[in-house]
């Protein structure tokens, strides 16, 4: 094999001259910023040739972001000197690198490989002077510096060119100065033997070394796949993308214009309800006109009818009412003379006499009957109230005696119950006025108590309020809350710890569990509005928070603060502060201790003064729980003193009734008890059965039967009024009838049958009657009058009747009319709203027409201008389209066959050799007991295209279905010719992505247990494998791709070996000694010369594995490397010496030799 042998350096970053000779693999040493990664870059720079197509400098560096243009080296950079910051060592300098390779063995020449490269400040980038490769020579920096006066130059190039043509021969130097791609095709057939040195072939020796460089744990298998082992190789198909853009863009406008002729149609279906509804319309108002005419001469002949009706009935009745009243004057004449004679008779036996004391007892009887009936009501009202009062059995007696008092009553026993009610009434009316004054204050206070627990519970049911404070910490709240501050009483902010400290916490704090807090930076304007309102917040109390900043540390177990809990530590230092030296006592001896102290029955003292704090338990508002509680409680107390103030009012009622009750029953009525009155009562019955009786035997003797002709006589005249009555009643209403028929006929034009309504119905009717064809709306006027008219009318009617019959059918038809008018002018509104809607909806998505607007008439413009567009579309400009997209379709299919299909089919079979030749030599070369191969699956979104690829290897012409709309049912293909059209024909879809073939499928790493045959992917280790679990699959996927290109991992006979180097920077960072020691291994049994860059503290790491250690140093702004070369046997031993390395037996066996 070809090995690395010399790496040289002129004027490359740091480095003024220097020669670095190795051997084997070798590691690379320095601290950071010595210049390890120079010497890497500088190695990649000359396999390279500089061609910025495949450099990535600093590559590990340039990871993080995963870019190429991560990294700010450059080539240009690296012969300035650049230091950052502007700073370069050198304006201008003339830069060589160069590679040395040697055959081990000395079968063949070595072979140097180099650059000399320009640059200056001044320019964007380097100037490549040459890339040469030289055979049979290793040079170094003497063949391109020389010694004057005690210093070392650079030698111009032609000056180093004739110096190496004179020692090797112009056969043996060969420049590419102008194409790096011929440079590494040249060094490629010496030294990579293995691998033909076509073009691509030297892109993939590129890709491989770089990647190694740039390789990072981070990686997916489908990421490292894609990134380090296929090649870039996007498909040119600039042709077939601009034909499918073609075809997408004339599918869009046949879409775009199918768009707008359903546009269009749809319009004209809204064109078309707006004319049918405006016809519908006129339709409508002339059967309504025509209707309100009809009606208003049959009302109007109706009414005239009445009124001829009317005048014969009041003339007929006329004779009827002069026979009455003859009648009525006769009668009324005979019964006055009887009433003469009746009244001569009764003066003349004294009835009239008897008559009237018969009044003056009745009159007299119903007063003192009205006098007992108040009396026995305020009695049956004392009831209730002698129960109660200490004199209650007089009361009662009395109520019960009063109450049933009736004439046949024992007078005596009343009259006692009453002269003992009268004793005991003035005591009794003077404790009922000091209990109704006693209940009437109880109700005053009782009632404000009870409105402002409704107002307090009323308040609380608004959101934010809170019952439990009171109304000027509640007021104090919203004005801060409205200036924009965070207001919170401290009772919201903290919670008692201990159940059994609630009541004496509660009582001690007292008023201070409403203080309100605030924002810190907000306490002054709090202030200032406090001050303002003092005398509305009389009451309320705000913490002042400035005062509070020494008192934030926490609250010392056994204080009063230690009780509480909170999140608020504004709230906490209040209560340091302000009880923070308060001592919690449990016994008396602590509580007499010195200092402020308090028990939990809520004895306090405050230093000086002991006293019992104590507040009700229903009132105890710190923390949610007590707010609920205290909220519950004032509900209670709520209904239980309106309960008592219902029965307090329902009790001063009561005594009221009482006291009028007492007031009545006390009364004398002319000095007349009520056993009295009853008496009289008794007296006047008897006398009045008396008056009756004589004027019984009076009329019993008889008067000459004057009474009953008189009673004949008042029957006689009452049937005569009645008749008389009945006439009337019958004239006054044909009278009414006759008025308000000719009222009718007079009236203005809204009554409906007068004279002027016929005239305005007839003049209306006129004007609508040309409006709409006369034969189409008579007809149809016909047709409603027979679907109006009752089938089972009776067939003869009086006229006035059958005229009004006939006027509500026009009338009733005039309605419906107007009813389906509304109707239609409601549907012809909504036809041009939608009809306009569509319009502009039309112009929205497809432009606006300068022949028509939003706003043009809809039949007059708009409906030809629709109709002549749509007979356009569908006439020629959409089958113009349709023709235009068939030809773009075909030209398309055939592009797609023939120039996509056969790339992508080239470059899927090319990834199926390289990943093919990658897992071979990953299968002869097992890590770890592991054989390691990549398989790929297809990815869903390009399934359709992978698919054709197949097909076409069958049959060709099933392409020709590709964008074909009528794709036979039967056709094989169909689903997948549908998709990839679906696929090629979406808009959204970026082309760009059908590019790099790499994109189709998603790639995974198997490892397979040689001995077991067990499987493993590698995403589920990378997933939850150690740090080195993660990274030997890269690695060893990575030194198989080196390995492939190289070609040192063959093992056929007669083809030589060349180069294999495998540059990595920082290699193996997550693995243990052991897989360091495996993976090196590895690499051997690859046949690669390793090449790493580390730091210095990685030293005794690498050091067993390595045969050359290069140390570079940095002094100022100068590096210098320092060559070590460790023999086998040191390696060995160094190995040996690392505890890594020994198994569990060898360090037992050191510890029991210890």
């Amino acid at each position: 094999m070809m090995e690395l042998r010399r790496l040289t350096m002129v004027n490359w970053h740091l480095f003024d001259a220097e020669d670095i000779e190795v051997r084997g693999n070798f590691g690379i040493l320095g601290e950071n910023r010595s210049g390890k990664s120079t010497i890497l870059d500088m190695v990649q720079v000359v396999l390279s040739g500089a061609s910025r197509n495949h450099l990535r400098l600093n590559a590990v560096a340039g990871e993080g972001s995963r870019g190429r243009s991560s990294s700010k080296r450059s080539v240009l950079g690296y012969c300035l000197g650049t230091l950052g910051d502007g700073e370069i060592r050198r304006p201008e300098s003339l830069t060589y690198v160069a590679l040395g390779f040697e055959d081990p063995e000395g079968l063949r020449p070595p072979v140097t490989i180099g650059l000399a490269l320009e640059a200056r400040s001044t320019d964007a980038a380097e100037t490549v002077l040459g890339r040469f490769v030289v055979n049979g020579k290793l040079l170094t920096t003497t063949d391109f510096t020389e010694e004057r006066d005690d210093a070392q130059y650079t030698v111009a190039w032609d000056d180093v060119k004739a110096r190496i043509i004179s020692t090797v021969g112009t056969a043996n130097f060969i420049n590419h100065r102008d194409k790096a791609t011929d440079f590494v095709r040249e060094y490629m057939r010496r030294l990579v033997p293995s691998l033909p040195n076509a073009e691509q072939s030297a892109a993939a020796l590129l890709k491989a070394v770089v990647n190694a460089m740039s390789l990072n744990q981070g990686y997916s298998a489908t990421e490292f796949v894609r990134r380090f082992i296929l090649e870039e190789n996007p498909i040119r198909i600039g042709e077939l993308r601009s034909s499918i853009e073609t075809y997408r863009g004339v599918s869009a406008t046949i879409v775009t214009m199918r768009k707008k002729l359903e546009a269009l149609k749809a319009l004209r279906e809204q064109v078309s309800a707006y004319a049918e509804s405006l016809n519908q319309k006129a339709l409508e108002d002339w059967l309504s006109r025509r209707a309100r005419w009809l009606a208003a001469l049959a009302a109007n002949r109706a009414f005239r009818e009445e009124i001829a009706a009317a005048r014969r009935h009041i003339d007929s009745e006329q004779e009827d009412k002069d026979i009455a009243l003859e009648g009525i004057r006769e009668a009324n004449q005979e019964i006055e003379r009887l009433n003469a004679a009746i009244a001569a008779h009764a003066a003349k036996s004294g009835r009239d006499q008897w008559a009237q004391n018969l009044r003056s007892i009745d009159e007299q009887s119903a007063m003192m009957r009205d006098a007992i009936r108040r009396r026995t009501q305020a009695a049956a009202g004392l009831a209730p109230l002698s129960s109660t009062l200490g004199e209650g059995g007089a009361f009662k007696a009395y109520s019960d005696l009063a109450a049933a008092a009736v004439p046949e009553a024992n007078p005596e026993r009343l009259r006692e119950a009453e002269r003992a009610f009268r004793d005991a009434a003035p005591t009794v009316v003077a404790k009922v006025e000091a209990r109704r004054r006693e209940v009437s204050a109880e109700i005053v206070l009782l009632a404000r108590e009870v409105d402002e627990l409704r107002q307090v519970l009323e308040q609380a049911q608004e959101p934010g309020s809170a019952a439990y404070l009171t109304r000027e910490t509640k007021l104090l709240m919203r004005r801060l809350e409205s200036a924009g501050m965070d207001a919170r009483p401290l009772c919201d902010l903290v919670e008692i710890i201990d159940p059994a400290w609630v009541p004496a916490a509660e009582a001690l704090l007292g008023r201070d569990r409403e203080v309100v807090f605030v924002e810190r930076h907000r306490i002054g304007d709090a202030t200032a509005l406090y001050r303002d309102g003092r005398r509305e917040f009389r009451g309320a109390s705000l913490v002042s928070l400035n005062k509070l900043e020494e008192f934030r540390e926490p609250p010392r177990p056994g204080t009063f603060p230690s009780l509480f809990r909170t999140d608020d530590p504004d709230a906490m230092a209040f209560l340091q502060r302000r009880y923070g030296n308060v001592r919690l006592a449990r016994t008396l001896d602590e509580f007499n201790l010195p200092g402020r102290a308090l028990m939990q029955d809520g004895l306090y003292d405050d230093g000086l003064v002991r006293s019992h704090r104590s507040i009700d338990a229903r009132e105890h508002k710190i923390g949610k729980a007590a707010q609920a509680d205290l909220f519950r409680n004032m509900r209670e107390t709520f209904a239980e003193k309106g309960g008592k103030l219902s029965k307090l009012r329902q009790e001063e009622k009561a005594l009221d009734r009482a006291l009028s009750a007492i007031v009545i029953l006390t009364e004398d009525e002319n000095g007349i008890w009520l056993a009295d009155m009853l008496a009289k009562i008794h007296g006047w019955s008897t006398e009045r059965a008396d008056v009756e009786a004589r004027i019984a035997a009076i009329d019993a003797a008889g008067d000459g039967g004057l009474r009953e002709r008189l009673t004949a006589q008042k029957a006689f005249l009452k049937r005569r009024g009645d008749e008389l009555v009945s006439i009337e009643e019958r004239t006054r209403k044909h009278s009414i009838a006759l008025a308000v028929g000719e009222r009718a006929l007079d009236g203005n034009d809204s009554v409906e049958g007068s004279n002027m309504s016929l005239r305005l119905a007839r003049t209306l009717y006129g004007h609508e009657r040309k409006s709409f064809s006369y034969r189409q709306g008579s007809a149809a006027y016909r047709e409603r009058m027979r679907a109006l008219r009752k089938p089972n009318a009776p067939a003869v009617l009086p006229p006035a009747e059958t005229a009004r019959q006939a006027a509500a059918i026009h009338r009733k038809l005039g309605q419906d009319a107007m009813v389906a008018s509304e109707r239609a002018e409601k549907q012809n509104r909504q036809a041009e709203l939608a009809a306009r809607g569509a319009l502009r909806d039309y112009f929205n998505e497809f432009g606006v027409s300068g022949q028509v607007g939003a706003d043009s008439p809809l039949l007059n413009e708009v409906k030809p201008w629709m109709d002549l567009l749509i007979e356009d579309i569908e006439g020629n400009e959409l089958r113009r389209y349709e023709d235009k997209a068939r030809e773009a379709a075909e030209r398309a299919s055939t592009l797609f066959r023939g120039e996509f299909v056969n790339a992508l089919t080239m470059r899927v079979s090319k990834m199926e050799r390289d990943l093919n030749a990658l897992n071979r030599s990953l299968r002869d070369h097992p890590f770890h007991n592991e054989r390691y191969s990549f398989h790929r699956t297809a990815e869903a979104e390009f399934q359709p295209i992978l698919k054709v690829i197949e097909i076409s290897r069958i049959s060709d012409e099933a392409l020709d279905m590709l964008f074909k709309a009528d794709v036979p049912d039967d056709f094989p293909h169909k689903d997948t010719i549908k998709a990839v059209g679906q696929l090629l024909e979406d808009p959204e879809k970026d082309f760009s992505a059908f590019e790099d073939y790499r994109n189709f499928h998603t790639f995974e790493i198997h490892m397979e247990d040689i001995h077991t045959k067990a499987r493993t992917r590698w995403e589920t280790r990378r997933n939850t494998g150690s740090g080195a679990e993660q990274q030997v699959p890269l690695y060893v996927a990575i030194g198989a791709s080196l390995a492939a290109v190289y070609g040192s991992a063959s093992n056929g006979r007669g083809r030589p070996k060349g180069m294999s180097p495998a540059l990595f920077d920082e290699a193996f960072s997550k693995m243990d000694g052991k897989n360091q020691r495996a993976m090196m291994a590895f690499y051997e049994d690859l046949g690669l010369q390793v090449v790493i860059a580390a730091p210095l503290e990685k030293k005794a790491a690498i050091m067993g594995y390595m045969e050359t250690l290069v140390e570079v140093d940095r002094i100022g702004e100068q590096s210098t490397t320092d060559v070590v070369h460790v023999g086998r046997r040191a390696r060995e031993e160094i190995l040996a010496m690392n505890p890594e390395h020994l198994t569990d037996e060898q360090i037992s066996s050191l510890m029991a030799a210890e």
